[in-house]
């Protein structure tokens, strides 16, 4: 073990390592992953896990990784496992705020909910996410029983197909 580093920084390391990968892995079966540009089902073009390319500061972040965004719309270029990676890392950072925009102290939530959150702002944004008010109160007050029924009681519920199913389910795993 590495001099600078004690047994409970190796287990925080690990477990933020699998959390890292399980909401990679949940986000990915949510969204898919597609090398090649897609048409989302709001009309976007879209690339790797959900990376919508309509939206001008994505076009940014990708030409900032060292993408060519022409050349990706044109289908000239596909993306290598590594280059869906870069963006993912993009959207994720961008969701993490706005998760934590959307329900201050969200970090402070079971880890099932933050992975909720982030899922829900991954999906929707900060600005569509903050429009789930009453489902913020219920998180403030832990009641995520509540909560799923906010869920359940929205557009984006029917909107989503199975995701907002599974999140649902999730939220009530909360509760017990």
């Amino acid at each position: 073990m590495p001099d600078n580093l004690s047994r409970s920084d190796l287990a925080r390391q690990r477990t933020k390592v699998k959390y890292n990968k399980e909401i990679y892995d949940q986000l990915a079966l949510h969204e898919g992953v597609e090398p090649s540009v897609y048409t989302d089902t709001k009309g976007k073009r879209t690339i790797g896990i959900g990376f919508n390319l309509d939206e001008p500061s994505n076009r940014k972040k990708a030409e900032a990784v060292g993408l060519n965004v022409q050349d990706m719309l044109s289908g000239k270029k596909t993306l290598s496992d590594k280059e869906i990676n870069l963006l993912y890392n993009e959207s994720i950072k961008q969701a993490t705020k706005d998760a934590n925009a959307y329900l201050p102290k969200a970090g402070r939530q079971p880890p099932i909910v933050q992975k909720i959150l982030l899922d829900m702002a991954f999906n929707l944004g900060r600005t569509k996410l903050n429009k789930f008010k009453n489902m913020r109160s219920a998180l403030m007050e832990g009641d995520y029983n509540k909560a799923a029924d906010e869920m359940v009681d929205s557009l984006w519920y029917n909107q989503v197909g199975d995701r907002s199913k599974r999140l649902e389910d999730m939220m009530r795993s909360a509760a017990k």
